[in-house]
């Protein structure tokens, strides 16, 4: 089955498709050659026309996971349109400790893919969960995870709703300071751009917190992640940021 979905993909790649995967991925994985549409389209017929459909529901996870150990940018987005549009609704707390395992395994090690997976997969179980917190709690304590990309993971599966902030459950705001203080600790650029990303939407809705983080944390941070937060805030409140940030930084 795996390999009847990835001759579908073939049939749908191009040159200017490949061309433009690479440059965009700057060839940290190798593409096929299929824009997104075309990976839907090729995953959904696949899905309906080729027996995936037909199987029990343990092995349909099975199956999608196993999309993941392809080659190609394709083949791990391929795996994340089934896990987001065909089975979200089949996927529980449990499967998360499988899902998790895709980083240990160095299946998810780049941050299109991650990105991806956590906003179409991860923040989607998350806001399904609503308002229990069991899932986000399982997903924010990834933030200890050896892996770089999980760590990131631990960040960015929360971005569309940190901008709703406390709104999401009591102790949101809480939770996700404590994760960006453990994930801002490490230098890597993809884990600093994660918990910018983060806090940039958190403080839509709870920006005095989010300027209590930056004056506690800021000598840790990156310039890009402090451009990141800060993008959104005028001149007047990211302009001392960035002056403290380059005097604690220059100590």
């Amino acid at each position: 089955m795996v390999h009847t979905l990835h001759t579908r993909l073939d049939a749908l790649a191009t040159a200017t498709s490949r061309d433009f995967w690479t440059r965009t991925m700057k060839g940290v994985v190798p593409f096929r050659g299929v824009p997104m549409a075309g990976i839907r389209r090729a995953v959904h017929a696949w899905w309906r026309h080729d027996g995936p459909a037909t199987l029990a529901p343990a092995d349909r996870k099975t199956l999608a996971l196993a999309l993941f150990e392809g080659d190609f940018g394709e083949d791990k987005l391929a795996g994340t349109l089934v896990l987001r549009e065909i089975l979200l609704e089949e996927l529980a707390n449990p499967d998360l400790e499988e899902l998790g395992a895709l980083f240990d395994r160095g299946l998810i090690a780049d941050w299109n893919t991650c990105d991806w997976f956590c906003l179409k997969v991860l923040g989607c179980m998350v806001e399904r969960d609503l308002p229990a917190r069991e899932v986000a709690g399982a997903i924010a304590a990834w933030r200890d995870a050896p892996s770089l990309w999980q760590r990131r993971a631990a960040n960015v599966a929360f971005v569309n709703l940190a901008k709703h902030g406390e709104q999401n459950f009591e102790g949101f705001t809480k939770l996700m300071l404590e994760t960006c203080a453990v994930t801002v600790q490490s230098a890597e650029r993809f884990a600093q751009t994660g918990v910018g990303w983060l806090l940039r939407e958190l403080a839509e809705a709870e920006h005095a917190a989010v300027m209590a983080f930056l004056d506690e944390h800021l000598g840790r941070m990156s310039r890009e992640a402090v451009r990141s937060v800060t993008e959104r805030m005028p001149v007047r409140v990211k302009g001392p940021v960035f002056e403290k940030h380059r005097q604690v930084r220059a100590r």
